[in-house]
């Protein structure tokens, strides 16, 4: 796999620096997302049907809920990166995770069926970044009003996913349904 530097912060807009702040620039990217897929993977199979629609408090999403979104936000950038890599100009608006969230209605598709949704996406972000010069890498392209670079793209789909997984941990796992 190759390796993918550390965006520098004037490569993504500013509300991304709260998940990449902690994340040391010597990971190898690509290779923590393979390794992410298999937690996560592992971490929903290990769940009951119960668990996984747990939600916290009123008004907060389900794990279920979170995978999608997880999926739905990787796919956002993956497509930003592709178009930023292919030097499509053109800004690409906001979207609005609540409304994907809502609309996507995790909570009613079978958690092996949602798994391999989850293990095909990450296939071929993988395959998609691996595949990119470092010069492509580079290229920037503006989204949500904001100027983004292809290789932020592929770190703020890690750190993105590691902050939610945090979330799992210390709001849900530890304040399971009693069974």
């Amino acid at each position: 796999m190759s390796t993918i530097a550390k965006p520098h912060f004037t490569e993504y807009a500013r509300y991304y620096e709260q998940y990449l702040q902690e994340i040391p620039k010597e990971l190898k990217v690509l290779k923590a997302l393979k390794e992410q897929a298999k937690i996560i993977s592992g971490l929903y199979k290990s769940q009951s049907a119960d668990q996984l629609l747990f939600a916290y408090a009123e008004g907060k999403w389900t794990m279920k809920d979170i995978l999608m979104h997880l999926i739905d936000v990787e796919r956002v950038f993956v497509y930003r990166a592709m178009r930023f890599a292919r030097k499509d100009l053109a800004p690409l608006p906001f979207f609005d995770e609540n409304e994907f969230a809502k609309n996507a209605q995790a909570n009613k598709i079978p958690l092996p069926r949602l798994i391999k949704e989850y293990q095909s996406t990450r296939t071929a972000t993988i395959a998609f970044f691996n595949n990119l010069q470092t010069k492509q890498l580079k290229e920037t392209g503006v989204a949500s009003h904001a100027s983004m670079s292809v290789r932020a793209c592929v770190w703020i789909i890690y750190a993105h996913e590691l902050h939610h997984l945090n979330i799992i941990k210390e709001r849900y796992l530890s304040r399971q349904p009693a069974e």
